[in-house]
């Protein structure tokens, strides 16, 4: 699992700015698997309180499903929501898309960090 350290990639996030879009991001691009609050808010690097406050507003909507095993509470995206099935849909298509102009930008020649330190080893 990798930590969340640069939100330019987070579509929804990129647009509204808020704590609400990065835990839903988060769920999103980890649609179909389930994470609890603690994994959340060290994964997407949210702190907890602030998660809470996000979490409740999203399941509040259904936008996301709250599942309870044992003690504790998994989250994940309620696809079967018109709504979330929309949002998924964006957040899809604009990974793709980034994607898509990494590979172009890549095929360009554009240099990155570690070609221009291998280029100047060779040097």
């Amino acid at each position: 699992m990798q930590v969340v350290e640069d939100d330019v990639h987070l579509p929804l996030a990129r647009l509204f700015n808020t704590t609400t879009a990065k835990i839903l991001d988060f769920l999103l691009t980890n649609e179909g698997l389930f994470y609890t609050e603690g994994e959340i808010s060290q994964l997407a690097a949210i702190p907890p309180r602030t998660l809470q406050r996000g979490i409740q507003i999203l399941h509040k909507e259904k936008i996301i499903t709250r599942e309870r095993r044992r003690r504790v509470f998994y989250y994940s995206t309620n696809l079967a929501s018109p709504r979330t099935s929309g949002l998924f849909s964006y957040v899809n298509s604009t990974l793709m898309s980034n994607l898509a102009e990494m590979k172009k930008a890549h095929e360009g020649g554009v240099r990155t960090r570690t070609s221009r330190k291998k280029a100047q080893i060779r040097s």
